[in-house]
């Protein structure tokens, strides 16, 4: 495959080499992130920076949501030792937050389930049928709960 226009004029110039470079490291750190991270959390979560100081070679995540970045805070620790098994010269991970900056599923609520007429009779009937126990306990929280709507 061959390099396209803007990037044979990215490889040609030579003013834009360091350019270059720092976008193929974060490319490369990206990639090993989305590759340590679970899927629907890579998702939300870009590599935007590296900041490559000789004494804080820090990698700057960017979570699309709060939620995103506490999680990605929990695992931030392993995802520094992962990326640095990997020949990653960091130092630290650094995680922002961006609402809008991933694919962030839409909540949507569902209509609640109505169990038919039988089922719910069957229920109420091993409901008499059931000893005291936690059990019976829980099946008439649910026959309750049914049987307010």
């Amino acid at each position: 495959m061959q390099p396209s226009k803007v990037g044979r004029v990215l490889a040609s110039d030579a003013s834009l080499q360091p350019v270059v470079e720092k976008a193929r490291q974060i490319s490369a750190l990206s990639k090993l992130c989305f590759d340590f991270l679970p899927p629907g959390l890579a998702r939300l979560v870009r590599a935007i920076n590296f900041n490559d100081r000789p004494k804080d070679r820090q990698l700057v995540l960017l979570a699309a949501s709060p939620a995103a970045a506490a999680k990605l805070k929990l695992l931030s620790e392993a995802l520094l030792a992962f990326v640095l098994q990997h020949g990653a010269q960091v130092n630290s991970v650094s995680v922002r937050v961006q609402p809008g900056a991933g694919n962030v599923p839409e909540v949507t609520s569902r209509a609640p389930r109505q169990l038919s007429p039988r089922a719910l009779q069957e229920l109420q009937d091993l409901h008499q049928k059931l000893p005291d126990s936690p059990a019976r306990k829980a099946l008439k929280t649910l026959l309750d709960h049914h049987l307010k709507r």
